[in-house]
């Protein structure tokens, strides 16, 4: 084919497809807007199904893979079993810090959160134990279940496992790993599993159901009377994660005299990742985000009426979330070397707090009618 010949049939078929486009309509797709009532039911269906239940999800994977990798390294003790049981225990922390930004149900309900996460632990309570007789089953560990006995609860969980992994000092070998604590590590660890199992399937279609509960508030639900008191446990939620991070985890262990025995992760040295994911997680709540996907949100409603309310609610959380990059050493050490970092991120919690508590509580308090 000749080039001219090729240029004239380029210029027919462009000057066809003009005649085409010219002869077509577009559709315009308006896009859909919602009530502000719409929007609440809208916020409670999307928090669960894109945070609440997939978070969950994920907690019980990652909770099985840690349980491989436990029983992997009890049997068979080697330095490179040891680090990826300690990643595995890290990777699930990053989770579990992140679900406390929403303890409401069954993880406060049916004492889930102290099963797995008292502290802090009492080591020499773990050297008794070890040292015993006492077989160490997973279900002995789960009948320590009074919630109001830190020092029995403290034996079983996150903690325990950790200090089993790393040790006092946190460098110990997996030649050191007697089979007295391979059968405690063993069983702390399918402990953590079934306690994530039974907390995930508590939001699922079952005898508790509570997702259902969180998105169908009114007459005959038993948690929640109507939208406004769902809507609130996500923001008190919120209120009260912020206050567990300054007022209890970090300000016990800072003030008024220095303490890193008492700080939350002191074996692995996670304290601050566990901090700062307690606040990723708040903000998710906030924000209906996880893994990648979001929804409508508490943001979007606060927004509706209030677009300044809701651009500092989201300022303060980042804020609070960068405040904990100002660390530059482990906050067990940080108590005493970087107390202006340590006071820094308490003021930041502090201020969100205020804004969550003293504004946007009220706000829904204000706008949501039913």
């Amino acid at each position: 084919m000749s080039t001219k010949y090729l240029t004239r049939s380029l210029g027919i078929a462009l000057l066809s497809g003009a005649v085409l486009m010219t002869g077509c309509k577009t559709k315009e797709t308006k896009p859909t807007t919602q009530t502000f009532a719409e929007m609440e039911q809208s916020v409670l269906n999307d928090f669960v199904s894109v945070v609440g239940n997939p978070l969950y999800a994920k907690f019980e994977t990652l909770a099985a893979t840690l349980k491989t990798a436990v029983q992997n390294l009890a049997n068979n003790p080697t330095d490179a079993n040891l680090a990826a049981a300690r990643t595995a225990w890290k990777d699930v922390r990053v989770i579990w810090e992140q679900s406390e930004g929403f303890l409401i149900g069954p993880v406060d309900d049916l004492n889930y959160d102290p099963y797995m996460d008292t502290w802090p632990t009492d080591h020499n309570a773990m050297d008794n134990l070890l040292t015993s007789t006492t077989p160490i089953t997973v279900s002995y560990l789960a009948g320590l279940d009074d919630p109001e006995n830190a020092s029995e609860l403290t034996l079983r969980g996150f903690h325990p496992l950790e200090y089993l992994l790393w040790g006092l000092s946190g460098n110990r070998t997996a030649a050191s790993i007697t089979a007295r604590e391979k059968e405690y590590m063993v069983a702390l660890a399918e402990d953590i599993h079934n306690n994530v199992s039974a907390l995930k399937s508590s939001w699922l279609p079952g005898s508790i159901y509570f997702g259902n509960k969180l998105i169908t508030p009114g007459s005959g639900n038993d948690v929640f009377a109507n939208k406004r008191e769902a809507l609130e446990a996500l923001a008190n939620a919120l209120i009260d994660i912020c206050g567990e991070v300054a007022d209890g985890k970090m300000l016990e262990p800072f003030e008024p005299n220095a303490d890193s025995t008492i700080t939350e992760s002191p074996y692995a040295h996670n304290s601050v990742a566990d901090f700062k994911n307690n606040i990723i997680g708040a903000r998710n709540v906030y924000t209906c985000t996880f893994d990648g996907k979001t929804g409508k949100s508490l943001s979007d409603l606060v927004r509706a009426n209030n677009s300044a309310l809701d651009l500092e609610i989201k300022s303060k959380f980042e804020i609070a979330i960068q405040s904990f990059d100002g660390f530059t050493t482990t906050f067990e050490q940080a108590i005493y070397h970087q107390r202006p970092q340590v006071q820094n991120t308490l003021d930041a919690l502090n201020s969100l707090k205020g804004s969550i508590g003293d504004k946007l509580v009220p706000y829904l308090t204000q706008y949501v009618k039913d």
